[in-house]
């Protein structure tokens, strides 16, 4: 009587043993999911969760992009130097935990003002994109080379500085695109932004709009408006006034100066004035001053064929 009870408990052992063990397999298993494609399911557990740290640099990209910094270094900056080429290249890494700042610049390549805010950028080793009106190029090959040179970043303005909103289809294709042609037949350098003058390229479902996203997914390119403006345009502004809208850590909408996307023109001394005196003064608060493509792939939205990105104040 010992022996079947005790048989039968053992059995009772066993049974409920296979049964957990085939639970657990079958946990470890991917599941089926209503359209048939496996789920897996992790048993994996930590004490804390694991984050992960914002904005997280594509490996892909980040390569690309010291690749492309490199080879237009070789070609341009004049060094020849292996070790100088790669101190110069060097010094343009990014971290992307660090507060960051794009600036750009409309309307150039002019004489002298141009190269005066390159030399800027060279003093204190920074990049700031440059928005290029497509008439300039002929006449302002060697600004364009050192522009890529220092790292600095291209983006197209239409060939001559038109309102997309008063412009045919036809116009827009050759406006904009000519002046993305013209650059990658002159530089191998493929344009990826585009800002419209005047801030302007029709509302959602317009014609004009329809047909600006349509170049855009044709170049692979992104409209990029800005988030600050300096005014550096208006005749009334000051060259403090556009120095401390430059580095006013809020501005009047509220929006804090890292990430800020922020209006220059390379037209007046003005500007470059304020620029020279804004960029040691935001390197000593710890920002790092990038090109627009570097702030949009260091940020959580990332950068995307087609997009509007658009704070304009």
């Amino acid at each position: 009587m010992k022996r079947s009870l005790l048989f039968g408990l053992f059995a009772v052992f066993v049974l409920l043993l296979f049964a957990c063990r085939a639970a657990e397999t079958s946990a470890m298993q991917p599941s089926e999911t209503p359209n048939g494609e496996p789920e897996i399911i992790s048993l994996e557990m930590t004490a804390e969760p694991y984050i992960t740290p914002k904005p997280l640099i594509s490996d892909a990209w980040y390569r690309e992009r010291t690749e492309r910094i490199e080879q237009y270094v070789r070609a341009y900056s004049g060094l020849t130097d292996e070790r100088a080429i790669a101190e110069r290249v060097g010094k343009m890494q990014i971290d992307p935990q660090q507060k960051r700042v794009a600036f750009t610049f409309d309307d150039g390549p002019r004489d002298e003002i141009t190269d005066a805010v390159l030399d800027v950028c060279a003093q204190y080793n920074v990049r700031v994109t440059f928005f290029i009106k497509g008439a300039n190029i002929e006449t302002h090959d060697a600004e364009l080379k050192r522009m890529l040179s220092l790292g600095c970043e291209i983006g197209n303005h239409t060939w001559d500085h038109v309102d997309l909103e008063k412009s045919t289809a036809e116009e827009m294709w050759s406006q904009i695109g000519r002046v993305s042609d013209t650059i990658e037949q002159l530089y191998g350098y493929r344009i990826r932004l585009f800002r419209p003058p005047y801030i302007r390229y029709g509302k959602k479902g317009s014609d004009t709009r329809n047909t600006l996203t349509e170049i855009m997914q044709r170049y692979e390119m992104a409209v990029i408006n800005h988030t600050r403006s300096t005014h550096d345009t208006h005749a009334d502004y000051t060259e403090e006034m556009i120095y401390q809208r430059c580095v006013d850590p809020t501005d009047e909408s509220g929006h804090a100066l890292h990430n800020s996307i922020i209006l220059c023109h390379d037209k007046t001394m003005s500007t470059v004035n304020a620029f020279r005196r804004a960029v040691p003064e935001l390197l000593t608060q710890g920002y790092q001053l990038v090109t627009v493509s570097e702030l949009l792939n260091c940020s959580d939205d990332g950068f995307h064929v087609g997009w509007i990105y658009s704070k304009a104040d």
